[in-house]
């Protein structure tokens, strides 16, 4: 590349010298010098053809030549200012796309945790083929089940941990940990929740975390007595202290007990699992003192029964070993132990020890939005061959008129492959500024869909940025779009025929290369509204499912109600106590001006858990149902019609009669036609010998999920307390207006009963719903503007295409019209090739349509992919937009004035 230059200029010399040779050997036979140089050139052949293939052959990217190949396409793409701008444009919103959510799938499945060497760090599971599950994780993915390959899970009794850290032999340094839930965080006298994570001693020293400010948690704070001290994220010391040094050691208060601010931690770690960010770190026998209170069962008892799952444990493997040998080591360890320590699993199918790289952390983010972006990226990939094949013919447009240019360069000996260079350096120049556009809207894209999958929540951690990798794979891509769009008509220019090519004189001339540009261009459009049918087909599945979720009958009333949580069992109250402050803040909050009702509960019904348990009923199979703790007037204010009966007041109280209100599903799987009134049922794991009384009947609700199915449901008193002590629990406030108006009154009585009590999670009904369906909104949004721009892109497409054709099809058109075609006819025979395509296009979309739609089919509600009435849709709006797109060129080709059409042919 560096020395082509002189290569270059020694081969003119002695291509110079040969035929300088030739010319004085034929003077010297009596010719003149013109004739003799003339025999000479002729008797050598075309010098600047030999000149040519000597290049080409020597060195294919000589510097001199890419440098006059790129000021060449610079000057034509600045000479066609108009195309330049619209093929950027195309481009850019493809490559921008397609950068955004890949962007999101590196940071997802690609990027490791942000500590020292995460390539050494290993997770431990368990796997059985049946059911195994004796505690509470906190993680997604503490639990879940596989149908083929049965049950996997990554919580473990402490016990084990304790025996694998004593006996181990292949880890550097093991640690535990288990997410809190929320805490009642005090500082400096404000109150709020905080989700904290305990964790063991070597959790900080085996991740490799270094602190910001003060020191981490030790071994020396992870035992009983140890001084209480916590360590809090750089966000939330940023937030209370304004600076991390000035969070050092201030006290705070979590439920009411005094810790001490150990240390701070770098913004950039969020933990183990993305998806769960603590605001506080916590050392893992810390639980004694925070769990006391109200804990089921003495928290001590989760450190010596082997038969509670409850700490998820990490490792550092030893420089050298694998995770088969560390498996291999540990694995007969955990099932003596497993045989030994347990008494309550099945003897036939005792859980197995998986160890299983670690490095990227828990995926609960990978689970839940991997295959969502799969998705997003399929369609931003069709998007951006939709701009490439418009593209591609825009550029067979633009080679029919350069046709005499690229004959005249043949024929004056310029390579075939030369002028593809030329014309694909062009191609390339204009996708590099296509793609440096694309990195921009990806900037904004990536910023927009963070917002649009947050969707409020201020720790959301999934933020995506264009790094050097995505920055290279958007390089890349930029090449080869502009490669793929510009072969073909680069290729199909050096095909005309040069003779032909030379005697055309004006743009309405036909020339043998018009009937391949022609073929080609149609085939390309085609494929963009088969494309553009698979991207429209998917948004108006997605548009459908969430128009079918919004319209779900959910049993009560959306509108105008607040919801917020409290939890006020951190204080020291006893449970009587915590009945009446609970009580007495309802009371409080009915006589609010514009409340109309209160109540509370201790699940949401939309948007929050769901608690199942099973129920027995005198003379039927005892069933498994959903169950909710309530406060007086609950339905009242949710606005659930009763049946029969009556709902929970103030009659349901401590040392009363127990009773219960069952929903109309639960009355018909139990009771079939009698009436339930008066019968009783019993909860055999919560209150064995209670006998429950059923005094009302309900409507049936939806709880927990829009997607599920209406479940039998029992409401219990919470005063009553038949599922146990009162713990945290959601306000529901019925308003006149807008209830976002009521936060502040409902603040300021929490704040007058317990400046120590934060108010949290503070939504509206509705909001709180619209969270559960988030990803189907973002997905018919995301969706419904990849069909907008697909459907742009082919209508500009179609248009470019139709009006190139009218343009050549000018002096024929003419002569139509001078013989006595109508306007009519004209418009007709134009319509008529838009039709044909877009037939074409429908017919090889629709079947991919239908073979594509199944991939989505568990993202769909309500609406099956191979559904009907979309597909129609579909295919009417594709029409639609091909019809509209063709008919302004063909009222231009109607508008041709036969005369001036005679004459300028």
């Amino acid at each position: 590349m560096f020395r082509h230059r002189r290569k270059q200029s020694d081969f003119n010399a002695e291509l110079e010298a040969h035929l300088e040779l030739e010319t004085d050997r034929l003077v010297e036979q009596g010719l003149g010098v013109k004739e003799a140089r003339f025999r000479a050139l002729h008797a050598f052949g075309n010098p600047t053809r030999a000149r040519e293939s000597f290049y080409e052959s020597r060195r294919w990217l000589a510097w001199d030549h890419l440098l006059q190949d790129l000021r060449y396409a610079g000057r034509t793409m600045l000479n066609n200012k108009a195309f330049t701008a619209l093929a950027a444009l195309s481009l850019a919103l493809g490559i921008g796309a397609n950068t955004a959510i890949y962007s999101f799938l590196n940071a997802i499945l690609l990027r490791s945790l942000p500590v020292s060497d995460p390539s050494s760090l290993v997770m431990l599971r368990w796997h059985t083929h049946g059911s195994e599950m004796h505690g509470m994780g906190f993680h997604d993915d503490d639990y879940f089940e596989d149908p083929q390959a049965g049950f996997t899970g990554g919580i473990f009794p402490f016990p084990a941990f304790e025996l694998i850290r004593q006996n181990n032999s292949v880890f550097s340094s093991i640690f535990a940990y288990q997410g809190t839930g929320n805490l009642n965080l005090v500082i400096d006298g404000q109150a709020e929740q905080a989700k904290a994570e305990y964790v063991s001693g070597d959790y900080f020293h085996g991740l490799g975390v270094p602190p910001v400010a003060g020191r981490l948690l030790g071994a020396e704070d992870d035992h009983a007595g140890a001084p209480a001290v916590a360590i809090l994220s750089f966000a939330l010391s940023q937030k209370r202290f304004g600076e991390a040094r000035n969070a050092v050691g201030r006290p705070i208060l979590i439920n009411g007990i005094p810790f001490t601010v150990a240390g701070v931690i770098p913004p950039d770690f969020f933990g183990v699992d993305a998806d769960l960010v603590p605001d506080l770190y916590l050392p893992m026998h810390s639980n004694l003192l925070l769990d006391a209170a109200n804990s089921y069962s003495p928290p001590a008892r989760r450190y010596v029964d082997p038969n509670v799952d409850w700490v998820e444990i990490m490792a550092r493997l030893r420089p050298g070993l694998s995770l088969a040998q560390a498996q291999g080591s540990l694995a007969p360890l955990f099932h003596r132990w497993e045989i030994t320590a347990t008494n309550s699993r099945p003897r036939t199918d005792l859980p197995r020890l998986a160890v299983q790289n670690g490095g990227r952390g828990l995926d609960g983010l990978r689970r839940k939005y991997s295959k969502p972006l799969y998705i997003l990226l399929a369609l931003v990939s069709l998007i951006l061959a939709i701009a490439c094949a418009n593209i591609a013919n825009l550029l067979l447009a633009r080679a029919a008129c350069r046709n005499r240019e690229i004959a005249v360069r043949l024929s004056v000996g310029a390579g075939r492959l030369r002028i593809i260079r030329q014309l694909l350096t062009e191609s390339i120049l204009l996708a590099s500024v296509g793609g440096a556009l694309g990195v921009a809207l990806a900037i904004w894209g990536t910023r927009s869909l963070t917002f649009l999958l947050a969707n409020g929540r201020e720790n959301f951690t999934l933020r995506a940025d264009l790094n050097w990798h995505v920055l290279g794979v958007a390089a890349a891509l930029s090449v080869l779009t502009g490669i793929l769009f510009g072969l073909a008509p680069a290729m199909e220019s050096t095909r005309a025929d040069i003779v032909q090519a030379l005697k055309e004189s004006s743009a309405g001339t036909a020339h043998s290369g018009s009937v391949h540009h022609t073929g080609l261009s149609r085939m390309l459009m085609v494929a963009q509204i088969a494309f553009a049918m698979l991207i429209v087909m998917a948004a108006g599945l997605f548009v459908r499912t969430v128009s079918n979720l919004e319209s779900i009958d959910l049993g009560f009333n959306r509108e105008n109600l607040l919801t917020f949580q409290l939890d006020a069992s951190q204080g020291g109250r006893r449970s009587s106590q915590l009945i009446s402050f609970y009580h007495e803040l309802r009371t409080r909050f009915s006589e609010v001006p514009g409340v109309r009702t209160a109540s509370f509960s201790n699940l949401p019904l939309m948007g929050g858990g769901r608690f199942f348990t099973t129920v027995a009923v005198a003379g039927v199979n005892p069933k498994t149902s959903k169950v909710m703790a309530i406060g007086p007037d609950f339905f009242k204010t949710m606005q659930i019609p009763i049946l029969l009966g009556r709902e929970i007041d103030g009659r349901d109280r401590p040392g009363s009669s127990l009773t219960v209100v069952v929903n109309e599903a639960f009355a018909r799987a139990n009771f079939a036609t009698r009436n339930p009134l008066g019968e009783h049922l019993t909860l055999p794991h919560e209150c064995e010998k209670c006998s429950i009384r059923i005094v009302g009947v309900s409507g049936n609700v939806r709880q927990g999920e829009l997607k599920e199915d209406v479940s039998p449901m029992v409401y219990l008193p919470l005063s009553q307390g038949t599922l146990g002590p009162a713990g945290g629990i959601i306000y529901e406030l019925r308003a006149t207006g807008n209830p976002l108006s009521y936060i502040h009154a409902a603040r300021e009585i929490v704040h007058r009963a317990d400046a120590r009590l934060p108010v949290s999670d503070v939504k509206t009904q509705s909001a709180l719903i619209d969270n559960t369906i988030n990803q189907e909104i973002v997905f018919a949004r995301l969706c419904s503007l990849f069909a907008l721009l697909a459907l742009a892109i082919a209508g500009i497409g179609l248009y470019g295409t139709m009006s190139y054709n009218v343009v050549r099809r000018t002096g024929e058109i003419g002569i139509r019209m001078a013989l006595g075609a109508q306007r009519k006819q004209v418009i007709r025979m134009v319509l008529g090739e838009v039709i044909v395509l877009a037939a074409a296009g429908l017919a090889t979309g629709v079947p991919a349509a239908f073979a594509a739609s199944k991939l989505i089919k568990s993202f769909l509600f309500g609406v099956e992919p191979n559904d009907p009435l979309t597909f129609t849709a579909t295919a009417a709006t594709l029409a639609s937009v091909a019809l509209l797109a063709g008919y302004v060129p063909a009222r231009n080709a109607s508008r041709i004035d036969p005369l001036m059409a005679l004459r300028h042919e």
